[in-house]
């Protein structure tokens, strides 16, 4: 091994160690969101616990309130209180509403260095959160599951946040379309998926979330070893960076669909094919409807 390959090793150890340590890279959740998703998490908590909660931070309820009544949830009535939005969201909603109002201002960074137009990892992680949960729900899987994975679809890339300032001069050199994930483990030691399981870790989100972020771009594997969450992200991804939502031209990804995902979900190639013209029409509706949601 030549001596500028073990000095290239090194420095990518060394800032694989640094990331890794340095918890501070990581930026907390809100006191309050922390406390909410708690609440969320304990069997015996009634809407009005959540309201107690809730009307210390009126601006973290005016963004929830926003959400829920705009198109993309589709409802035929007005939601004018935390109370209302847990009658027809349930816990499980709200949960997914709280994480997706608070975590909005770490995805509209700028994510240039990935390709990404302004706020464009904001749109493209809206994207697969719609997807995701539509998939999930096409898949029959529990309300629970499909919460879950509209969480993990839309954090995915949230590891994208601790590389940026490593990555930044690694993709002066990347090729439109070329593996971004080969390109930050060649310059960093450390790619977006992993660093994004550190995230959510350190958020206390549950365990298949961050399965589902760590093996987002995992193609390896045999058949018999498929994460149905990861499938559905994957598969989520996939769609969404066909669209190119979030991405400066010609700078998305290209990811292959996996037979392995498809047959784990049940799809074969005609069944795949409706669904996904089915969940590219959905992440164009999320888009429009969430993409200028304000961190």
């Amino acid at each position: 091994m030549s001596h500028t390959t073990l000095n290239q090793l090194a420095r990518q150890e060394k800032t694989r160690r640094e990331i890794l340590h340095k918890s501070d890279l990581i930026p907390p959740l809100p006191d309050l969101v922390a406390k909410l998703l708690g609440l969320l998490n304990k069997q015996e908590t009634e809407p009005r616990d959540l309201e107690k909660l809730l009307q210390n931070d009126q601006v973290l309820v005016a963004k929830m309130l926003a959400m829920v009544n705009s198109p993309f949830y589709g409802l035929n009535r007005a939601i004018g209180t935390i109370k209302e939005a847990v009658m027809v969201l349930g816990f499980r909603g709200v949960r997914s509403l709280v994480l997706a109002t608070s975590t909005a201002k770490f995805l509209q960074r700028d994510y240039a260095c990935y390709g990404h137009e302004p706020k464009g990892l904001w749109l493209h992680a809206v994207s697969v959160a719609a997807g995701a949960r539509l998939l999930a729900r096409r898949c029959q899987m529990s309300a629970d599951d499909c919460e879950q994975l509209f969480v993990a679809g839309l954090l995915h890339d949230i590891g994208k946040l601790l590389l940026v300032p490593y990555f930044s001069e690694a993709q002066k050199v990347r090729a439109p379309g070329s593996s971004v994930v080969e390109l930050e483990r060649e310059a960093i030691g450390i790619d977006h998926t992993e660093a994004g399981a550190l995230v959510t870790a350190k958020w206390n989100l549950v365990h298949d979330v961050q399965h589902a972020i760590k093996g987002h771009h995992d193609t390896a594997g045999d058949d018999g070893d498929v994460h149905l969450g990861t499938a559905v992200v994957r598969l989520a991804d996939h769609v969404a960076h066909e669209l190119g939502t979030g991405y400066l031209p010609e700078m998305a990804p290209k990811l292959p669909v996996l037979p392995r995902d498809l047959q784990a979900l049940g799809f074969d190639d005609a069944s795949w094919a409706a669904v996904r013209d089915e969940l590219a029409a959905t992440m164009e509706e999320a888009v429009l409807a969430l993409g200028n949601l304000s961190g």
